[in-house]
């Protein structure tokens, strides 16, 4: 019995064995050499080629490509479609470089980018390609500006040999006689020029903290740091520049302080200016696009640079997205004007001192000296707006009893309402 369910079993396995061989519709067989009249053997079914039509999804991450290796994997894969999921400007340049290796052909590599329209990652990845052409800005300026090297010039050239011919009396020569002393080798000139650019910026001690002064000492500008008390930067005797970042921007509102800088600004120089410098590592916008509304908001930061620029027509703004860009903002404005009187800057707004602002007082009326220091005490009081409170009230009695309207009028809207608080605001629970 056993012998006969050996034989069955054999029976099924040679079935099998036998369907499997059978050949497949749609594919055909192959000779793997020999001669061609044993095409219809069994050993040539074995041989096939069939292609697939499917595609084939491969995922990979960023993470798992290391260094310079997107070019290897591109080359080994040959995708049609690539779809980025994170938009990565160092992977894209190499998809780019590996489509023009390519045979002209091929079909083009297609590349897809999921972002959506408005959002942080396509802002991050336009912020990339921002600073990918900064870059190469940056590194085309400094190769036209490069100075040659001696090794690697001419034997001579014509303006060498005219310059060996007409020495005006000047011999020697070096580099092997091929260059004379005399010639300018980077103007093309006997003597040497002396630069026209403007260079001299007065700044600010306390800017030093700052990445803008490095920046613009490699841009070639000449800084005096001095204190000043009127704006951070002078570039001109018609220029004066207060920077502020975003974070300042917003507390010199809150404060009140960069009302008084404006007027300060306004009061000596002809185009006083306000420098907001963006962080490059972010979005290069004031607030959110949704946050801008239609109507004038105490809490809103646009509202607060119209009114700042309806009070001081004179104040310019100046917008820029790193300190490169403050550098060559710097220099266009420095172009047709004169350079910095650097003792005049300093000067300006020192001599003023608190007897000089308040020296309408008439000599024969008694000065109440502990009431005037304790109106520079009051909030958002300054040498600057003393004078104006001290002509319209008689005490701190007088002032304290205004209104909120008399205050804004008398002290300013922002320091008039910092004034309105304090007189009207509590000790504490009692």
């Amino acid at each position: 019995k056993s012998h006969e369910e050996d034989q069955e079993r054999g029976a099924v396995l040679d079935e099998a064995v036998q369907e499997t061989e059978r050949e497949p519709d749609g594919i055909f067989p192959i000779s793997c050499g020999g001669d061609s009249g044993n095409d219809d053997t069994d050993e040539s079914r074995w041989f096939n080629i069939q292609q697939r039509s499917e595609l084939r999804l491969i995922l990979k991450s960023y993470s798992s490509i290391e260094g310079n290796q997107a070019g290897l994997l591109l080359s080994d894969l040959d995708p049609k479609y690539v779809v980025l999921y994170d938009a990565e400007i160092s992977f894209v340049r190499a998809i780019e470089i590996h489509s023009s290796l390519q045979d002209k052909s091929q079909e083009l590599i297609r590349v897809f980018f999921m972002l959506f329209q408005a959002s942080a990652e396509e802002k991050s990845f336009k912020l990339a390609l921002e600073r990918e052409k900064n870059a190469f800005e940056k590194l085309i300026h400094h190769k036209r500006t490069m100075p040659v090297p001696l090794n690697t010039l001419a034997a001579t050239t014509q303006e060498m040999q005219l310059a060996l011919d007409n020495v005006n009396g000047l011999s020697g020569t070096y580099a092997n006689g091929t260059l004379p002393l005399a010639v300018d080798t980077r103007t093309r000139q006997g003597k040497s020029t002396q630069s026209t650019e403007k260079r001299e910026i007065a700044v600010d001690v306390r800017e030093f903290r700052s990445a803008l002064p490095s920046v613009l000492h490699q841009g070639g500008m000449r800084l005096a740091p001095v204190t000043l008390t009127v704006g951070d930067f002078v570039l001109s005797k018609v220029h004066c520049i207060e920077r502020k970042s975003l974070s300042d921007l917003f507390g010199s509102f809150a404060s009140g302080r960069l009302y008084s800088q404006a007027e300060s600004m306004s009061k000596y120089y002809e185009c006083p200016c306000l420098l907001i410098e963006f962080d490059p590592s972010k979005a290069f916008c004031l607030v959110n696009e949704n946050d801008i509304g239609i109507e004038i908001r105490n809490d809103s930061v646009t509202s607060k640079m119209v009114l700042l620029t309806t009070h001081f027509p004179k104040l310019r703004i100046l917008w820029s997205r790193s300190p490169h860009e403050t550098l060559r903002v710097f220099k266009t404005l420095k172009q047709s004007h004169e350079e910095v009187d650097v003792d005049k800057a300093v000067d300006i707004g020192q001599n003023e001192s608190v007897e000089a602002l308040l020296s309408e007082v008439s000599d024969d009326d008694e000065i109440n000296e502990t009431a005037r220091d304790m109106l520079l005490r009051l909030p958002g009081v300054s040498v600057h707006n003393a004078r104006r409170i001290m002509r319209e009230c008689d005490s701190i009695a007088d002032l304290a009893q205004m209104s909120r309207e008399e205050l804004k009028r008398v002290a300013g809207p922002i320091v008039g309402q910092k004034l309105f608080t304090f007189f009207r605001q509590k000790f504490g629970a009692t």
